[in-house]
């Protein structure tokens, strides 16, 4: 009787635990999409991707903090890294791009529309 039960008991664990991380990243998301706004960004590729799972203890209590990286864009041309850490669904720290000019010394930033073959240019060959 176990050897029934004992596979069946580890599949629906295994799809509990799948569908509480889903959960827990569309609620990082959720979170994303507001500090996005808030700080007038826009969130490049609409994703965000769990980097770091960080155990701590603090006042006797165990908390668990997640990390995930996303991409933003401050005028649309470019694309920033960004983090953001949480626990819960409470927003620790967020390292977010600067809206400071570039320095004067900074390089300009590459034009990759310029860098584009279009499709008609390609050459096509059967090999």
């Amino acid at each position: 009787m176990l050897e029934v039960w004992l596979p069946l008991l580890a599949c629906v664990a295994i799809g509990l635990a799948w569908q509480h991380v889903m959960r827990l990243r569309e609620r990082a998301v959720a979170r994303v999409h507001e500090l996005c706004a808030r700080n007038d960004l826009q969130l490049l590729d609409d994703s965000v991707a769990l980097h770091r799972l960080h155990v701590t203890w603090r006042r006797g209590t165990l908390r668990i903090l997640r990390e995930y990286r996303f991409d933003t864009s401050l005028n649309g041309r470019d694309r920033v890294g960004a983090r953001m850490t949480l626990h819960g669904d409470r927003i620790v720290t967020a390292v977010l791009p600067s809206r400071e000019p570039p320095a004067p010394d900074a390089p300009a930033p590459i034009d990759v529309s310029a860098s584009v073959v279009p499709l008609s240019r390609v050459r096509r060959t059967l090999h």
